[in-house]
């Protein structure tokens, strides 16, 4: 059995990148660095940018797309996404794959599912990654869990999990109404207690971890966010460990 290992390069707003390896197969997870910073990080986890064999889009916002120009253009990256994310992401020179928002497709050794979600976005998707019989779950930027979205996470051994805001931080922050309706909505983003419910869900037998991603820097914290999804876990019999992102920093290498 080969070692998978997931290293989260960057999580939140400002900027979101997650790279996935297995025997000398590798790809990305959005580019949301520029290519300097993937570099600079992808170095401090003893990866090389050369030997990425795709770069996966969720999505076309500028903290999931930053590096892709660069990047791809530098390292002759093929780049997958739907039909949306591809026509509002620069991609010029740029080798890309339409993939479909419910589909699956390899990459060498590596086998993915797209899944659709609700997001403000034109046509996104989040993925799960099969590996030499693991799977790692990726579920971010979302605004709702849907059935599309629990059958992609099922029997996921390692999940990662959006947890943007706390409800109560949101409610009486300083982020303007219409904002807060917008994240709230189930177009938005995942609250804690959403977050909660999509781990307890997907967390089987095989799940041994949860890691949320994409914490709120004013809307949320580590804290708020492990004790919610800890404690329901906890509630439903799961005994996975739960890790949480601090924004903007590296997490992991987490291995299978």
């Amino acid at each position: 059995m080969h070692i998978i290992s997931v290293s989260i390069l960057s999580s939140g707003s400002c900027g979101n990148s997650i790279l996935v390896r297995c025997d000398g197969s590798a790809v990305l997870v959005d580019a949301g660095l520029s290519c300097r910073e993937l570099e600079r990080r992808m170095s401090l986890v003893g990866a090389d940018p050369a030997e990425v064999d795709a770069l996966l889009l969720t999505h076309e916002h500028t903290d999931h797309t930053r590096g892709v120009q660069r990047f791809c253009s530098k390292y002759s990256t093929e780049v997958y996404g739907t039909d949306g994310t591809l026509s509002l992401t620069p991609l010029q020179g740029i080798k890309a794959r339409a993939i479909r928002q419910n589909g699956s497709f390899d990459i060498g050794p590596i086998h993915v599912r797209s899944f659709p979600v609700k997001h403000f976005a034109a046509e996104p998707v989040a993925f799960s990654i099969d590996m030499d019989g693991k799977r790692v779950g990726i579920a971010s930027d979302l605004g709702c869990v849907t059935r599309q979205v629990l059958e992609g996470m099922d029997g996921s051994d390692l999940a990662l999990v959006e947890a943007n805001y706390d409800d109560e931080m949101l409610m009486r922050g300083s982020y303007p109404d219409f904002l807060k309706r917008t994240i709230k909505s189930d177009h938005g983003h995942l609250s804690n207690a959403d977050a909660s419910s999509l781990s307890v869900k997907a967390a089987g037998d095989r799940t041994k971890r949860i890691v949320l991603v994409h914490l709120s820097m004013e809307n949320n914290t580590p804290l708020k966010a492990r004790k919610a999804v800890e404690e329901a876990l906890r509630r439903n019999g799961s005994r996975a460990k739960v890790e949480v992102t601090e924004h903007g920093s590296m997490n992991g290498p987490f291995e299978l």
